[in-house]
């Protein structure tokens, strides 16, 4: 798949105006139209390209991480998360596991928890898509924070990855 950024003609960013983005995305949808296009094959693989790269771009994660991709000189295969941050997860998956579902006190205490770190991550991403050249190193982390917390996310619902 292509760079979502370059996909809709736009300059790698986090500050992606969602209205223009919009617009883009359903500029493309009309022109791959079966109804308006020659070439039907060809048009059905740009809207389903164009379906990806829309949700990649309107996701903070996964904008993030295809800036990454397309900008940064970030090594993937590094964890760059602090010490502190680790702990406190190790602590917050001690608390999934051991919570009593049946509890609604102990569920929503936990869940206040992850909302808490949840909250602090959409400040850091805030604070992140404002500066005019982000922070790679910067970026990364937050990227590799919220994956970390997406996965504890889906542990406290219950939800098995495979």
């Amino acid at each position: 798949m292509r760079n979502p950024f370059a996909f809709f003609g736009l300059t790698p960013s986090l500050n992606i105006d969602a209205k223009s983005l919009r617009k883009l995305y359903l500029d493309i949808q009309r022109g791959a139209h079966p109804d308006l296009a020659n070439l039907k094959e060809d048009a059905s693989l740009i809207s389903e390209e164009a379906n990806a790269h829309y949700r990649t771009l309107s996701n903070p994660t996964t904008l993030v991480k295809s800036f990454l991709d397309v900008v940064g000189n970030f090594q993937w295969n590094e964890n760059q998360l602090p010490t502190d941050f680790l702990m406190e997860m190790m602590d917050l998956s001690d608390a999934i596991e051991a919570m009593d579902r049946s509890n609604e006190a102990s569920v929503r205490d936990v869940e206040q928890q992850l909302a808490l770190y949840m909250s602090a991550l959409d400040t850091d991403f805030q604070f992140l898509s404002t500066q005019t050249e982000p922070n790679i190193a910067s970026l990364g982390v937050w990227y590799q924070k919220s994956q970390y917390l997406g996965r504890l996310r889906k542990n406290f619902e219950g939800i098995v990855e495979i």
